[in-house]
């Protein structure tokens, strides 16, 4: 259940103009639109290179198999991006290499089984709250695009839940669980949503680039990872592991990460 007052309402959705062509955003909306996919192929390729990654470090084959086929859908999300920044005139290659390397952009060991577990249940559903506005797009194309990401990312996170439900049987796995994810949350929560607010979100919300506050996706995301964690002893990063980071957070945020830690 949705802790009170978690989810805020989003702005009043306006009448916002749509674009079907890359021909057709200018100016400061199309500055926005490239920033906004930037970090979306920062995330997919750098979640790629974790999976083709955790083909290694998978304790099984059945773990192997599972990651070489997210690795495959990630770079295929990635390869999507790729030809819709082309299409609007940028150099993807050149976006792609401004990016930290992905064991950093990240914050894991990708020789630890472990940190592939953890990051398995925490990022990809981070990223599918993000992509759930994506999709709403008011640049149709991109939009249009989202909808086979979030039924892939439901895969992955499904077996990101069943991998807590494993450690969870054994409490020195799931203090070792718990280790890792006092360390991937947070930093996980400040990748993918990004600041709080300021002039840069008021301007997506206007536009059409997103649907709702960033509160409000983060505390949609956040709710659904409390309904997964509640009987499984795994709770959430003390507030001194988000402080650390200077991630910002709401209060209606704050609110439902004390609702289930030490």
């Amino acid at each position: 259940m949705p802790v009170n007052g978690a989810l805020q309402p989003a702005k009043q959705e306006r009448n916002v103009e749509t674009f079907k062509n890359p021909s057709e955003p200018t100016g400061e909306y199309k500055e926005m639109l490239v920033r906004l996919m930037t970090r979306q192929i920062y995330a997919e390729t750098a979640t790629a290179e974790v999976f083709g990654r955790a083909i290694s470090a998978a304790p099984n084959w059945q773990e192997k198999e599972l990651a070489a086929e997210f690795a495959a859908e990630e770079a295929r999300h990635s390869r999507g991006l790729y030809d819709l920044l082309t299409d609007l005139g940028e150099d993807p290659e050149e976006i792609i290499a401004g990016r930290p390397d992905a064991e950093k952009f990240w914050g894991l060991d990708l020789d630890n089984w472990l940190d592939i577990a953890v990051f398995n249940f925490t990022v990809d559903r981070a990223g599918s709250h993000q992509i759930m506005e994506y999709r709403e797009s008011s640049y149709l194309p991109w939009g249009a695009s989202q909808e086979e990401v979030l039924e892939d990312e439901e895969d992955h996170y499904d077996n990101g839940v069943e991998n807590l439900k494993q450690f969870a049987k054994d409490p020195a796995q799931l203090a070792a669980f718990q280790e890792v994810y006092d360390r991937v949350m947070p930093n996980a929560l400040k990748r993918a949503f990004g600041r709080l607010e300021g002039a840069d979100n008021d301007f997506c919300l206007e536009h059409g680039l997103k649907r709702n506050t960033t509160e409000a996706i983060v505390n949609r995301y956040l709710n659904e990872m409390h309904s997964h964690m509640v009987g499984t002893g795994l709770v959430f990063p003390p507030m001194s592991a988000f402080e650390a980071i200077n991630c910002e957070l709401a209060d209606s945020t704050r609110e439902i990460l004390k609702s289930l830690q030490r």
